[in-house]
């Protein structure tokens, strides 16, 4: 089995359980999994490239990602216009995540489920503060002020 990024967040959408994800949600979780699994747990070697933006860590191949599942008919991006949007698994995307779920170690998936509710527990702020405490380097060219 091998992943693509794209597939990660199908994956990070789906494990909200039909709930929205925030983007600063699927950025920083993102991020995480890059971070804390190696590519033999993510069944890829290739992954997101994060760099140091305005709220943390970000990657905008993430955001055309989000929009290549959504016209594949596995997620909900709402609304459909703005700037501030979100993101929930549609039952095709359930079924596919279920899928790609099944392929993965069972630690895994637990970090996976660990991890989003971790991130959508937290208010936009206190999210950026947890990342910027453990990933310092990430502040770089930071617009949040504390």
């Amino acid at each position: 089995m091998s992943l693509n990024p794209k597939d990660w967040t199908l994956l990070v959408v789906a494990s909200a359980r039909g709930k929205d994800v925030s983007p600063v949600q699927l950025q920083k979780t993102l991020f995480l999994l890059g971070k804390n699994l190696t590519p033999g747990q993510r069944w890829s070697t290739k992954f997101y490239k994060f760099r140091a933006y305005d709220y943390g860590p970000f990657d905008r191949t993430i955001y055309d990602d989000a929009e290549e599942l959504r016209n594949e008919g596995l997620i909900l991006i709402h609304p459909e216009t703005g700037s501030f949007r979100n993101y929930v698994a549609l039952p095709a995307g359930i079924e596919r995540a279920n899928q790609l779920r099944d392929g993965l170690k069972p630690s895994v998936t637990e970090y996976l489920d660990e991890i989003v509710t971790w991130a959508r527990g937290l208010s936009f702020n206190d999210l950026v503060r947890a990342i910027y405490r453990e990933y310092p380097e990430m502040k770089a060219n930071s617009v949040f002020r504390e």
